[in-house]
């Protein structure tokens, strides 16, 4: 069975880059499905495409889409978020909401790591948080994963490499 880590956390923690840099130490890793989605909405001329009502059903599909693809014979992969991810971008109780955490609780992680703030959080084309609402969203996910009954591992600021390095020192 594959062995699946989660790498969480609020926008602009660096997850991506750690993400990205595991990938380049030969790890098989899955992207953040919700960054891809605005990046390939926007080169299709959606401007916002998180205001568009059908948005985190696309993210859902995708992240779905992805986490089904998994090769057994890779052994271990680390996701950039998990589907749990999802619950802290919509309004609790809502149809979608439902959706994500059905197939959230399908899911099985082996290790949630928490990656820490950096201290500063630009917004661009495809990150609309400021710092106060990425560290808000930040405390949201740590408190779904917590409510999930995932224990977290939480990865200090620091380097790239540093981080990686944390990381793989608690698989």
């Amino acid at each position: 069975m594959v062995k699946k880590y989660v790498l969480t956390g609020g926008p602009g923690t660096g997850k991506s880059s750690i993400v990205l840099a595991l990938e380049a130490r030969g790890e098989y890793i899955i992207r953040e499905a919700a960054e891809d989605r605005i990046k390939l909405k926007q080169a299709m001329g959606v401007r916002e495409p998180w205001a568009e009502p059908e948005f985190q059903d696309g993210i859902l599909a995708l992240q779905l889409q992805r986490e089904t693809r998994i090769p057994e014979s890779v052994g271990r992969v680390f996701l950039d978020r998990g589907l749990y991810d999802g619950l802290a971008y919509v309004l609790e109780g809502t149809p979608i909401y439902q959706r994500i955490l059905r197939e959230a609780r399908l899911a099985h992680y082996d290790k949630i790591f928490l990656v820490e703030q950096l201290g500063v959080t630009k917004k661009t084309v495809v990150r609309k948080e400021n710092h106060d609402e990425a560290l808000a969203l930040g405390k949201k996910l740590e408190a779904i994963y917590r409510r999930a009954e995932y224990p977290l591992v939480r990865i200090e600021m620091g380097t790239v490499e540093e981080r990686v390095q944390q990381i793989l020192e608690q698989i």
